[in-house]
């Protein structure tokens, strides 16, 4: 009799242990339906997807145009230091001198406009890391509202 009323209490038991873990189908309708019913912020949120990768890849270049920056400052500034002393020894010196001097003139001035460059290049990758920024605040007020309306 023990036995009996044993396995009678452990099936009531697993009968409303299961009943507590099913699933509540009107939710789970009403979640399904607002995922189907709503492809416009499914695609607002691929695009999301797309401008945050490019913010990372623009961010991520950054470093790096600071180091070409850098690099080609330095070299710029040694190009005109020589420059600078090739010019200073052709005014005494001879045709050869003024050659030279032309020469290193001419290397500083490719070295300044690689430099020139350079900061274009840092300054356009970081304001296209402004403007996805803002991209990307813009379109998550969007699917916020769209979502708060649906």
């Amino acid at each position: 009799m023990k036995k009996i009323f044993f396995v009678l209490m452990i099936i009531g038991f697993a009968f409303h242990s299961q009943a507590a873990v099913k699933p509540n189908n009107a939710i789970m309708k009403n979640d399904t339906a607002k995922i189907v019913t709503n492809p416009k912020v499914a695609e607002l949120n691929d695009k999301l997807l797309k401008l945050k990768s490019d913010s990372t890849e623009y961010q991520n270049k950054i470093p790096a145009d600071q180091q070409k920056l850098q690099d080609a400052l330095s070299k710029s500034h040694d190009s005109q230091e020589e420059s600078k002393k090739a010019s200073n020894k052709a005014v005494g010196g001879s045709v050869s001198d003024a050659k030279k001097a032309e020469k290193a003139a001419s290397q500083a001035s490719d070295d300044t406009k690689d430099a020139n460059d350079a900061q274009k290049q840092l300054d356009k990758d970081q304001k296209k890391v402004k403007s996805l920024t803002k991209d990307i605040i813009k379109l998550q007020k969007k699917i916020s509202d769209l979502e708060a309306a649906g």
